[in-house]
């Protein structure tokens, strides 16, 4: 067998190179998903499909998770870079094709960090009148949603380490509290477990209902893959990532298959419309079973888990950012990074900005509420169209490079493929306004980016400085 290797190119990437361990990478997969947030409060949109089912739309649903960490566990077996799935994009398909995906995944996170704080300003005013103030502003999740914003701006700013440091506090606060508060849940005396919730009729609409229901929670449950954009600054990169990749995927899928089964016992499994469209159904169930005190401290740490989300976040598009300023594709300013904190810090406070105007526009022309489906909508396209360009160029790399396995290299991207076609289907039709508007606007970014790419790109000089900017942050094991 051929011995791989890997080296660092001699040049500094400007980031903070082989700084950060197992442990650290691992909790930037599991806080990405923010499993405390979406599980008590998120986890409403799986319901409202697979209503008294939800617990076994979670379970098959590690099945279509699978199929989407299957792309880039591939390719990061081979391939490491700041700017992950742009990265492998580009070694597959090319550098236009690599560039696009990039930008999908920056609509997905830049859209979900507002989308986060919005919901923030709405989570607040909803427990103001349990803490005795009966009429908040209707405004007040203005300064509230800005606010959200600022720590995990500050915290990405500060480098790798100090940000991946919370988020290991935050991934053990997570963990610790669901197992706790699933379990009290389930061995509650009024709680009637039951095997009844694992009968996919139970959907709303059957079995259809029930399919996208397993989409929705599938959806929930892929975070993890904000592990491969730190590809330079983690130990043994090739090793690590993989290893963060598969356990924190792990982890995030048992503790969703935990808290869906606890949720919808400790409701009622017939009763699970109304968990549906209740606002905040995680925290009413923790009332009902913990009391008033335990809700509020768990609202905290379902802020601290918002806070997390959105650090992760900002730790992705701020290393894409950063790559398409140095290719020259972006503003060169975005490629910068901090000479103490070897972090892209021009990019993340522009991230920062940007997120907040974002949030603050699509509140004030729809209404919070709307307006944060709207993003969670824009953000969903997002991570579509990046999944769809990496399921492509995942065969392309493997067949340039001799290596092709066909279960893992072809048969598990086309279904992965198909799964997503039905998820885009799913989210969008029949089409209804605004809602359809993510969809057009993403395919929007995409038709202009590629004209973009071709128009400044056509002097052979400047593809030069692309595909430079692309490899000198990239590492290839031979």
């Amino acid at each position: 067998m051929a011995i791989r290797s890997s080296s660092r190119p001699a040049s500094s990437s400007g980031l903070a190179d082989n700084t950060v361990g197992f442990f650290q990478v691992f909790s930037q997969g599991l806080v990405a998903n923010g499993p405390l947030a979406s599980t008590t409060v998120a986890m409403t949109a799986a319901a409202s499909y697979a209503l008294g089912a939800l617990p076994l739309a979670y379970l098959i649903g590690i099945v279509v998770v699978v199929l989407w960490v299957n792309t880039p566990f591939q390719f990061s077996q081979r391939l490491a870079s700041a700017s992950g799935v742009s990265y492998f994009v580009s070694k597959g398909a090319g550098a236009l094709w690599g560039y696009l995906a990039g930008l999908s995944y920056v609509v997905y996170y830049i859209a979900l960090i507002p989308a986060n704080a919005i919901f923030f300003g709405i989570l607040v005013s909803s427990l103001l009148p349990v803490l005795g103030v009966a009429h908040p502003a209707t405004w007040l999740w203005v300064p509230l949603s800005v606010l959200l914003i600022v720590p995990s701006t500050i915290l990405t700013y500060l480098g790798i380490k100090t940000s991946l440091n919370y988020a290991i506090f935050v991934a053990l606060v997570e963990i610790l509290l669901l197992i706790v508060i699933s379990l009290v849940i389930i061995f509650s005396p009024g709680t009637h477990n039951t095997w009844a919730v694992y009968n996919p009729h139970l959907a709303a609409g059957g079995l259809g209902g029930f399919a996208i229901g397993l989409l929705v929670a599938a959806f929930g449950m892929s975070g993890s893959t904000a592990t491969v954009y730190l590809g330079r600054e983690s130990r043994a990169p090739h090793q690590t990532i993989r290893k963060a990749l598969i356990w924190s995927t792990v982890l995030v899928v048992a503790l969703f298959v935990l808290v869906s089964y606890a949720f919808t016992v400790g409701w009622g499994y017939r009763r699970m419309g109304s968990f549906a469209s209740a606002s905040i159904p995680g925290l009413t169930v923790v009332q009902h079973y913990l009391g008033q005190v335990p809700e509020l401290i768990l609202a905290l740490f379902v802020i601290n888990s918002l806070v997390g989300v959105n650090m992760a976040a900002s730790i992705v598009v701020s290393r894409l950012l950063m790559t398409m300023g140095q290719a020259r594709l972006l503003p060169r300013a975005l490629g910068k990074t901090h000479p103490t904190y070897l972090t892209p810090y021009v990019s993340v406070v522009w991230i920062g900005v940007v997120a907040a105007i974002l949030g603050l526009i699509a509140a004030i022309i729809w209404g919070p509420s709307t307006g944060y489906i709207v993003l969670i909508l824009l953000a969903t396209m997002g991570e579509f169209l990046g999944h769809i360009l990496g399921n492509i160029a995942l065969p392309i790399y493997a067949w340039r490079k001799n290596i092709v396995r066909w279960a893992v290299h072809v048969l598990l991207p086309i279904l992965s493929l198909a799964t997503i076609v039905l998820g885009i289907f799913y989210t969008f039709f029949p089409v209804s306004f605004p809602f359809i508007y993510p969809a057009l606007f993403s395919l929007l970014v995409l038709v202009v980016a590629a004209a973009q790419f071709l128009f400044t790109t056509r002097s052979k000089s400047h593809l030069d400085v692309v595909e430079d900017a692309f490899s000198r942050l990239g590492l290839e094991e031979s």
